[in-house]
């Protein structure tokens, strides 16, 4: 376990590399730090410069036809995310102390479930705006506002008598509320709109190419922020909150910069018409949810796994809390820890090594197969060898993947759609799918918690059972997008409307999403099931 005067250096010397290599990016800085190092002819201008020299061998082997060009792209999408990611899980781990002190820990139940409610209300009012702003407008207010909120937060944490210096909880405190329900609407709602907005910016072809490396920023600061947060006793939590502000505002300044540069990739909103006038607003993304199988489907991809994962999350938890060496609080805590750090060591190692290149080898539909399969040998593993250590690699094998290949995947999924489903179907799939996913998987635990036998039996029997779904919707799923490339058709509810005429609206150049049927007959031999 970290002790409270952990060395700070080794944090603030990666976050000084972090803020250099921005500011290379932002400044168009690229080329030169790639003569410096040697790989100025690695990457060219054009997408068949890329074949030059070893490391450009290497570099096209990893990530495909990646042009020097789009590198500050890339990077800016992976530095929004960066940001996005570090303080939401920076202050996801100061959110419980924050209420346990001001509220009390006896109301965490009822606080998940009114910040349920609260994450319901925004989401209404997120479906409204997206009628009314331009999407890069919206990142944007959710910036301004949500830094604002912390900020807020942090000056009334800092308050004498009202602060944290007041240790007595008491439910009226509505400090405690707040924090936590603005945490929970931010994790939710944020990255939904970054995934949405990316969809609708890029081309498919570059998203095979750049997904894993934009994924990778998201790890870091998965990585970074609870590194952060254990040293909340040196810094201070309400000097965290007030961090986390600021990152949350630098979000407008990075988006703005990658507006200036590269555009917004997405039409003006208009009103619908024709025989969809009707569901326009607030539950126009339930309305193509039910009317479109193919939005469907992703939403089911999107949430299956997660019961399954929810159910192995609270076996390897059972099993570890029996053994002597992980009985105490801080011994827990600290298997905890490990657990999450190697998980996202892996899914970061992977999203630079692996995604790109197992996505652009087997083709997209072969890819939407492969987390099922690996899913489904870790369920057979863990069903006859129900060990800690099994359990423990297992799910850091299921987990990293999940959000270093089978989440890019599903992302691919939406460039067959328009930007209502894009923005409005998914806001719903990501924030609600994926909480009543958990909340299924833990009414299967909790039925079985009685008994560990029955747990490890029935849980895991139920779970394979709900992945034998996914892998069937995955199939079909591949066949679908593989035959809407085809035919440059996209889910919008208007019939025979095709993914050029959607590209006509783009106003990105060179990264226009017109280049969607241009990828399905470049790459449509390796994304075709045999």
């Amino acid at each position: 376990m970290p002790s409270e005067d952990t060395n700070v250096t080794p944090v603030l010397v990666g976050l000084s590399l972090i803020v250099l290599v921005a500011w290379c990016i932002m400044s168009r800085r690229v080329n030169p730090l790639l003569r410096a190092v040697g790989l100025d002819g690695c990457l060219g201008s054009d997408i068949t410069d890329t074949e030059g020299g070893a490391a450009g061998k290497c570099i096209a082997t990893l990530y495909g036809k990646l042009p020097t060009s789009h590198i500050p792209q890339v990077g800016m999408l992976s530095g929004i995310l960066f940001c996005i990611i570090g303080v939401y899980w920076l202050l996801r781990s100061l959110k419980d102390t924050v209420f346990a002190t001001t509220v009390g820990i006896e109301y965490q139940p009822r606080a998940k479930m009114v910040s349920l409610c609260v994450v319901f209300g925004l989401l209404f009012v997120y479906n409204r705006m997206i009628d009314k702003f331009e999407k890069h407008v919206l990142f944007y207010i959710l910036s301004i506002t949500y830094g604002s909120i912390f900020l807020a937060i942090a000056f009334y944490l800092h308050l004498p008598g009202v602060g944290l210096s007041n240790t007595e909880p008491d439910p009226t405190r509505l400090i405690g509320w707040v924090s936590y329900c603005a945490i929970e609407s931010f994790g939710s709602i944020f990255v939904s709109l970054f995934w949405s907005f990316v969809n609708s910016s890029v081309s498919l072809e570059h998203a095979k190419a750049s997904y894993g490396l934009i994924i990778a920023g998201a790890q870091i600061g998965a990585i970074l922020g609870p590194t952060m947060a254990v040293m909340s006793s040196a810094i201070g939590v309400a000097n965290l909150y007030a961090f986390g502000g600021a990152v949350v505002g630098m979000v407008w300044v990075l988006m703005r910069r990658f507006v200036q540069s590269y555009g917004t990739g997405t039409p003006r909103p208009e009103a619908s018409t024709g025989k969809d006038k009707g569901a326009t607003g607030l539950v126009e993304g339930l309305y193509l949810l039910g009317k479109h199988p193919y939005v469907l489907g992703i939403f089911m991809i999107t949430c299956l796994f997660e019961v399954v994962v929810t159910v192995l999350d609270f076996e390897m938890k059972v099993i570890a809390k029996q053994m002597p060496e992980y009985h105490d609080t801080a011994d827990f805590a600290r298997f905890m820890g490990f657990f999450g750090q190697a998980t996202n060591s892996v899914s970061l190692f992977f999203s630079l090594m692996g995604t790109s290149m197992v996505i652009r080898r087997l083709g997209l539909s072969r890819t939407l197969l492969l987390f099922p399969i690996m899913l489904m040998c870790v369920l057979c593993f863990v069903f006859f060898m129900p060990s800690l250590n099994v359990f423990f690699f297992a799910l850091v094998t299921v987990k990293g993947l999940s959000y270093a290949l089978n989440k890019p995947s599903v992302e691919m999924l939406y460039f067959a759609t328009s930007d209502t489903v894009k923005f409005k179907s998914k806001s719903w799939s990501d924030v609600f799918g994926a909480r009543g996913a958990k909340a299924m998987g833990s009414l299967i635990t909790d039925s079985l918690r009685s008994s560990m036998t029955m747990l490890l039996y029935y849980g895991n029997l139920a779970s394979i059972l709900v992945n034998v779904v996914l892998l069937v919707i995955a199939v079909a799923m591949g066949r679908k997008f593989n035959e809407l490339q085809a035919t440059g058709q996209i889910i919008d509810g208007s019939a025979g409307k095709s993914a050029g005429k959607e590209g006509e609206d783009n106003n990105m150049g060179d990264i226009e999403l017109r280049a969607l049927t241009q990828a399905a007959s470049e790459e449509g031999d390796d994304d075709h099931d045999p």
